[in-house]
């Protein structure tokens, strides 16, 4: 990668700090060759970051360039401070994953790092894609730029989690060893497939064309939306009868192309090995398909506000008629591994009277009868979500804060 692919990435992915939930300041750098990389200004707005911003660096200068000569599998580092994150580093020993998808990319727990001094940095780092920095915020890392954003994008929704989830009940954590699954999940298969740059291009009919053309902008437009971070969360379309078209696994929402959606049959999941591998997920697609004769399609979000309630393993009600009559109430499943025959039981039962529901420690699911309609009632749930939070204004989490101190 050259100085100016870098420069046009950083500018790119700074995109996914939006402020819908929270601002971000802080800077990110990207290896850009063996002696070199590019970094942003310090305590920029991340949302914000302009070519201007961007400077090239020797690998041999700074903290973070001690960081990349350290660690030869970190390409992209990402700090951002944001005030979940100092809010819950300041007084916390360490984080439990509540949600899995935390427990796959930074590791079955977090560390907080009591300096910015690099043998402490490193040292929470280890076997890890992630850390907190004591008062300061978060550290994301990773292969590549993509990874980073989505570590500290996860970081930040987990310290949310940890502040707002008393008002629903409180946290409920993954255990040790489902935590640790979690990540050799993560890294022993998740990051192993869909590798290829490219893969051939299939022929097909020109409302075929147009259905992954809408699959593919309704990826980009849940990241607009914050539903999802990173390339987790899933968009799948009922193609025929027998047939669905559904995200690959993996892969970032504004990477993929036309050609990178997956045919399955919905009965045998069989697909077209010669091209990606479809969602992780594809099974609990094509169950809801069989099962829900008028739905057709999924989306599958991550977001904030939904996630919350996921942490905490609980429901909320719908009280809007029109949005209730769509889709009934969020009930929330029992807790189960992403991906496996019993999750998406657990799914359909949650769906039995419903359109959508909290999936446990992991996020929500919305099904129905054309994919814009499900994208808007995603979004509008996760409004509600933050709603019933106060996510919605950042500045209520030092507001609350603040009460929780004084009634203690």
């Amino acid at each position: 990668m050259n100085k100016d692919e870098g420069k046009r990435l950083l500018l790119t992915r700074s995109k996914a700090f939006r402020d819908r939930y929270f601002k971000a300041y802080g800077r990110m750098a990207l290896r850009v060759g063996k002696d070199s990389y590019l970094m942003t200004r310090n305590t920029l707005p991340l949302s914000g970051i302009r070519e201007s911003d961007v400077h090239l660096y020797d690998i041999n200068t700074g903290e973070i360039g001690l960081l990349f000569r350290s660690r030869n599998d970190v390409n992209a580092v990402v700090l951002a401070c944001t005030e979940a994150s100092v809010l819950f580093s300041s007084e916390a020993q360490m984080m439990r994953p509540a949600l899995d998808d935390l427990a796959q990319i930074i590791g079955p727990d977090v560390r907080i790092s009591p300096t910015e001094d690099s043998p402490d940095v490193l040292r929470a780092l280890k076997d890890r894609n992630g850390c907190f920095l004591r008062k300061r915020g978060i550290l994301g890392i990773g292969r590549d730029l993509d990874e980073a954003v989505a570590a500290a994008l996860i970081l930040e929704k987990s310290a949310e989690a940890e502040i707002l989830a008393p008002k629903v009940g409180g946290l409920k954590y993954l255990s040790p060893a489902k935590a640790k699954e979690m990540r050799q999940f993560y890294l022993n298969k998740y990051t192993k497939v869909n590798t290829q740059d490219h893969v051939p291009f299939v022929n097909i009919g020109s409302q075929e064309f147009k259905i992954r053309n809408a699959i593919i902008d309704c990826g980009k437009e849940m990241c607009h939306k914050d539903l999802v971070q990173g390339s987790w969360g899933n968009i799948s379309v009922r193609l025929n009868r027998n047939e669905m078209l559904i995200t690959p696994s993996g892969m970032d929402y504004f990477d993929i192309k036309t050609e990178d959606i997956v045919k399955v049959n919905i009965g045998t999941l069989e697909y077209i090995v010669q091209g990606r591998r479809p969602s992780s997920e594809v099974l609990l697609h094509a169950d809801i398909y069989k099962s829900h004769p008028g739905c057709n399609a999924i989306i599958h979000t991550h977001s904030n506000g939904c996630s919350v309630f996921a942490a905490a393993r609980a429901g909320f009600r719908i009280d809007n008629p029109l949005i209730h009559e769509i889709i009934g109430d969020m009930n929330v499943t029992e807790p189960e591994m992403p991906g496996t025959p019993e999750l998406s039981r657990e799914v359909s039962k949650a769906l039995v009277e419903n359109s959508a529901c909290i999936i446990a420690n992991h996020g929500a699911i919305f099904c129905g009868p054309e994919l814009d309609i499900v994208l808007n009632v995603a979004d509008a749930i996760e409004a509600k979500a933050c709603n019933l939070l106060g996510l919605s204004s950042s500045t209520r989490l030092m507001a609350e804060k603040d009460e929780e101190e004084e009634l203690q």
